[in-house]
């Protein structure tokens, strides 16, 4: 320490001790002490660590201890020779690569060169020893060890990066096929394996035809494929939803990427990925989003789909189609009485007689509800829908028994005929419907056809329809308020809020409008108008005290506004909105 002898020493030791870890080492043996002082001295400047051997089981010692780069050895040592010391070493897994240098004396040993020649040895060093010869020979021998090592070194890397390649590979959840230019299989990850049900033997070799047949390929001709245009002009193609073959005979549907690797005269890679799951949610979610999950059967959706498909085959067969609009009687009893539970087994079983009456073919939904559709197509001529809806009311009619209760229930049917009576799906559905309500109308238990008086109805209908949403787009609408009066003392004691519809040319009737937004859905856009507007407008006779803090303004609302659950939200954000006391409504 800080300059002192001791430490200073040891540490000059330490670092020649590192200096001589790095260096390569080089064995000399030879059993007279003169003939390694001799050696040492030539070599000393050779850039190696030099370590000495008296015998020929020392040398072996030292072999099997250290990592020796040459071994320069004498032939003539007693006990053990230079040829029996050779030998052991080429037993030796770990010294049977060393490369040896034989030293033995020119007049008398050219038989044990070709000898030594014979034991492996590399090459000889001839007494009396050339220093300049043994130097250059030693510094060619160090040298090519030297290389040897840095080829092991990189050899190793290329093998560690190899595994850990293909570790990524085997890991991988995608299946990974390799190709050559002409679209056979050279390379295929345990995935790849196992999605496409194959061995090694079965799959490796094999064209990719064998195991998808690409996107418009023409014929099974390899260059005929999408897969060799894209690998041609050196660009990756992506497929989001193709099948490839299994070797079981099954169908793999996949995502797949096909990239070219690098080299003009290299194949390319495939990576694909199972979709059967994700496709077999999609189908689900689409079934969900088509049928009705109480009874299987389909919505007001998939009827919708259905119908559009039905139309289009009768419109270029030319035969008739039937669309029957079906609802219960007294289900609404039912309810009340029995609770949900049992009316939703009522419904189920609803379902269960319409698959029993119809044909296979025939299509069945459930609109929501005690509401059901059924859709005949094929119909060879009118007086058949009637059969078939006579035979439906039989089967509804007929009691149900559930859990110890026998219920018993009807139906009136609406049907409407295509292309008899309408030419497109929502007619259709319309002209079914007015059919139903006609049918209830009259009685239960029946069936009515739709006719020309009931399609001039839908059309005014129709047409007051429009006339309401332009009428509401158009400010058509207004309140007019009707004050309520204490009759004993003439004070007025509230007002009620009354919508009226004033057009260009009059006035039209509430009794004929708000039943059809009733119907059509409007009245919940309507009908939550005339709220904001009668609190609005109560506030502003609150702030200006034109009216009494007692007196509270009454709007009508429809049963089928009791029926949206976000009414009661939509009155408490209107009276929060103007600041109008609940009271007051």
């Amino acid at each position: 320490m800080n300059g002192h002898g001791t430490y200073s020493g040891v540490n000059a030791a330490n670092a020649v001790q590192c200096t001589q870890d790095r260096l390569q080492r080089v064995l000399l043996v030879d059993d007279h002490g003169e003939n390694l002082a001799v050696l040492d001295a030539i070599l000393s400047d050779c850039g190696a660590h030099l370590l000495q051997a008296r015998s020929g089981n020392e040398a072996l010692e030292t072999l099997y201890r250290e990592e020796i780069a040459l071994v320069l050895l004498d032939v003539n040592m007693p006990d053990m020779d230079g040829f029996e010391v050779l030998r052991a070493m080429r037993a030796n897994r770990r010294t049977r690569d060393i490369p040896t240098l034989f030293l033995t004396a020119y007049a008398r040993d050219e038989q044990e060169i070709v000898d030594g020649y014979r034991h492996g040895a590399v090459d000889f060093i001839l007494k009396p020893i050339s220093s300049a010869v043994l130097r250059g020979k030693v510094q060619q021998f160090l040298e090519l060890a030297r290389y040897k090592r840095e080829r092991e070194r990189v050899n190793d890397l290329l093998a560690a990066q190899k595994r850990y390649y293909e570790s990524m590979l085997n890991a991988a959840d995608e299946g990974v096929l390799g190709l050559s230019p002409d679209g056979r299989v050279h390379f295929a990850n345990p995935t790849a394996l196992r999605l496409l049900a194959a061995a090694p033997d079965q799959l490796l070799g094999a064209n990719f035809l064998e195991i998808g047949q690409p996107p418009s390929a023409n014929g099974a001709d390899w260059q005929n494929t999408v897969f060799y245009r894209y690998w041609k002009s050196r660009r990756a193609l992506r497929l989001t939803d193709t099948l490839l073959r299994r070797m079981d005979g099954e169908t793999l549907p996949v995502a797949l990427s096909c990239a070219p690797l690098p080299g003009a005269e290299s194949g390319s890679v495939i990576v694909f990925q199972d979709i059967s799951q994700q496709k077999k949610m999609e189908e689900q979610l689409r079934q969900q989003a088509v049928t009705d999950s109480l009874t299987g059967l389909l919505n007001r959706h998939g009827l919708k789909q259905a119908l559009a498909g039905c139309v289009q085959r009768s419109a270029r067969s030319g035969r008739h189609l039937a669309l029957f609009f079906i609802d219960l009687d007294h289900f609404k009893d039912i309810n009340d009485t029995q609770g949900h539970d049992v009316g939703d087994l009522v419904l189920k079983s609803v379902a269960g007689r319409l698959k029993a009456a119809l044909r296979a073919k025939d299509v069945i939904a459930r609109l929501g509800g005690d509401e059901f559709t059924v859709i005949i197509d094929d119909l060879e001529d009118v007086e058949h829908a009637a059969l078939v809806a006579r035979k439906l009311l039989n089967t509804l009619s007929a009691p149900f028994e559930m859990r110890n209760h026998s219920l018993s229930t009807g139906a009136c049917i609406g049907i409407a005929l295509f292309p008899d009576n309408c030419n497109d799906t929502d007619s259709l559905m319309l002209a079914a419907d007015l059919a139903m309500y006609r049918a209830k109308s009259l009685g239960r238990n029946t069936f009515e056809f739709f006719t020309p008086e009931l399609n001039a109805r839908a059309q005014a209908s129709m047409l007051l329809e429009q006339g309401i949403r332009q009428g509401f787009d158009n400010h058509e609408f207004s309140l007019d308020y009707q004050p309520q009066f204490d009759t004993a003392g003439q004070h007025i004691v509230g007002i009620e809020a009354l919508l009226r519809w004033r057009r260009h040319n009059g006035q039209v009737r509430p009794d004929v409008f708000i039943p059809l937004m009733e119907q059509t859905g409007l009245i919940n856009q309507v009908g939550e108008w005339v709220l904001e507007a009668a609190v609005k407008q109560r506030r502003a006779w609150q702030l200006s005290g034109q009216l009494p803090d007692h007196c509270p303004v009454a709007v009508n609302l429809s049963p089928r506004q009791f029926n949206n659950p976000q009414l009661a939200p939509t009155v408490a954000r209107i009276l929060e909105r103007h600041a109008l006391p609940p009271a007051l409504l």
